[in-house]
Order: structure tokens, then C-alpha cells, then sequence
């Protein structure tokens, strides 16, 4: 009886290490089985919390910023020219036609004015691009030149990457350095108002301007946020005649006809391919489609010109008569 006894006690000894043992091990496994599931859940939330900070729109606000002086209109004895290159995505490619069918008929523009993909084209325009030159980098252009897509924050396309392509494009030069007298029109995202950037971050501001909602991140300049111009105007060819023009030629590529082009003298309305904003399947109809259209408008420009010029002779007569 002793020896089973001892044995008994011995054996439920035994037993108790082992469950002893067995519930360690479990509290062992619970414990890094939670530490496989905090971990990457804890890293994920940071991810998360990192991602919200970065893929955000930052606030431009250093000296460089884009922004609205008050407008000193240009004068000249000279008739002169304003060109105002309107919103439309893709279809813009047509603007780069305007310009070579102007150029080829011996018409410059003074001064120049653009809405979204307008203010694009005529941001290389004022700073002394030339129509070949235009042309070239119309057809060589890949939406990975200007798109820099991401699957974070307030768009799909962030919008750095048209500014450093601008920027790169007129050489580093602020507005005010542009050959010619540039402004871009974009829309403050609170109000809806016109915002008139006439100095500052030539890349920056035209990235303002073309800032689709939805589709690019807003830009955020000294506290505001801006977006696509068209949204205020598509075709501003009053600022242009507040620029000093004399005649002004606006360029409408609109799905349908925008009523603030009126203002000017002269409309082109090129008949543009359909496309969606980042589709440059039609770019070199949309060019041929603009050259046309501004071919058979030359004779009308020329007209409105040499009118403007024989006023201003017939001024300067009679400032000079006794």
C-alpha cells in the first residue's frame, strides 16, 4: 500500500508538470499569435495615419507663390494682339494648331491668357516657345510626362509633375520673366471666384488652373485652394482687353460654345475629336482641327488689326496738329 501510495503521488506530480507545462506553452503561443496579429495591424494604422499626412495637398506659400498683382494694362502705338487660349482637356492640342497658323500668317500675340489646358500651351507661348517647337512637343508627349497618378488622396493625379514640367519648359522664369504678358485663371475651391495669377510660379500656377476636381488634387496656395479655371471661366477674353489688347483672338475648344469667349473680336472654334482629358489619341487631328479653323480666320484678324492701326495713326495726327 505504501509503495502504491508513493506511486500515486509521484504520478499526479508527473501530471501536474506536464499540465503545468502544456498551459505555459499555450500561453506562449497566445501570446506571439497576438503579437502576429498587433504587429502588422500596428503598422498598418501607421501606414495609414503616414499616408494621410503625405498624400495630401501642401500649402505653396513662399515667396515664389503664385498670385494676383493689380493689372497695368500694355500700351504701344502698335496694334495690339491678345490671345487667349481656352479650357478643354485633350482638345487643347488645338491650341498648338492656333499658333502655328498665326505664326505662319505673320500674326503674333502681345499678350497672352489661358484656362486649363489652354493656360498649358500658352504659358510655353508667352515664354518664347515657337510653333515648331510647340508642334514637337505635342507629338512626343506622354501622359507620363505631366500624370503623376496615385491611389491616395483628394484625386487621382497629384499635379507635381505638370509643374515641374512647365517649369522645366520656360527655363525656371517667374510670369513676370515670360517673354510676353501672361495670365493663368483658376477658381478658389471655397467661393467659386476667379483667381487671376499674373506673378509668381509659372508651373504652378498653370498646375492651378488645370486642376480638375476629382480628378487632380487641388493646389493650396498661402492657406486657399484652387482648382480648375473653367470652373470661373473657360475662355476669359475680357482679361485680355484688361491686359491692354487692343484686338483679341479667342480660342474655344468647349464640347459646347462658352459665352465669356464673346468678348473678343475674333473666335476660333476648332472642330476637335472627342477624348477624354489624359486620351492623346487625336493630338495631331486636334492640331490640323485648330490650324484650320484659325487659316480661315486670318483675313478677319488681319482686318480688325488694320483698323485698330489706322485709329491709332489717326490719334497720333491729331495729338501733334496744332
Amino acid at each position: 500500500m505504501l509503495c502504491k501510495g508513493k506511486y500515486q503521488t509521484e504520478l499526479a506530480a508527473v501530471r501536474y508538470c506536464l499540465h503545468t507545462m502544456n498551459k505555459l506553452k499555450r500561453e506562449f503561443k497566445l501570446k506571439q499569435t497576438v503579437k502576429q496579429i498587433v504587429k502588422p495591424a500596428m503598422l498598418i494604422l501607421l501606414s495609414v495615419a503616414l499616408a494621410s499626412c503625405a498624400f495630401s495637398p501642401s500649402d505653396h506659400a513662399g515667396g515664389d507663390a503664385p498670385r494676383s498683382a493689380a493689372i497695368v494694362p500694355l500700351k504701344a502705338q502698335k496694334p495690339l494682339l491678345g490671345l487667349v487660349l481656352g479650357a478643354g482637356g485633350a482638345r487643347g492640342f488645338a491650341h498648338v494648331g492656333v499658333i502655328k497658323a498665326l505664326e505662319a500668317a505673320g500674326i503674333e500675340a502681345d499678350v497672352v491668357v489661358g484656362t486649363s489646358s489652354g493656360a498649358l500651351v500658352a504659358s510655353f507661348y508667352a515664354g518664347g516657345m515657337r510653333a515648331r517647337a510647340l508642334e514637337s512637343m505635342a507629338l512626343q508627349l506622354e501622359d507620363n510626362d505631366i500624370f503623376d497618378f496615385t491611389p491616395f488622396g483628394p484625386g487621382r493625379v497629384e499635379g507635381a509633375r505638370l509643374q515641374k514640367f512647365v517649369n522645366h519648359n520656360v527655363n525656371g522664369r517667374m510670369i513676370e520673366a515670360l517673354g510676353k504678358p501672361f495670365a493663368a485663371v483658376a477658381t478658389e475651391q471655397s467661393s467659386g471666384r476667379m483667381a487671376v495669377f499674373n506673378r509668381g510660379n509659372t508651373g504652378l500656377a498653370v498646375r492651378a488652373s488645370a486642376s480638375v476636381p476629382t480628378y487632380f488634387w487641388p493646389v493650396v496656395i498661402n492657406g486657399q485652394s484652387y482648382v480648375d479655371g473653367a470652373l470661373a471661366s473657360r475662355v476669359p477674353a475680357f482679361l485680355a482687353r484688361q491686359m491692354g489688347a487692343d484686338v483679341v483672338v479667342a480660342v474655344d475648344i468647349s464640347r459646347s460654345p462658352a459665352q465669356d469667349a464673346d468678348a473678343a473680336d475674333v473666335v476660333i472654334r476648332p472642330q476637335t475629336a472627342r477624348s477624354r482629358i489624359n486620351d492623346f489619341q487625336h493630338r495631331q487631328a486636334n492640331i490640323a482641327a485648330g490650324e484650320a479653323a484659325a487659316r480661315a480666320v486670318v483675313e478677319q484678324i488681319r482686318a480688325r488689326l488694320a483698323a485698330v492701326a489706322d485709329s491709332k495713326a489717326k490719334g497720333v495726327i491729331a495729338s501733334i496738329r496744332p
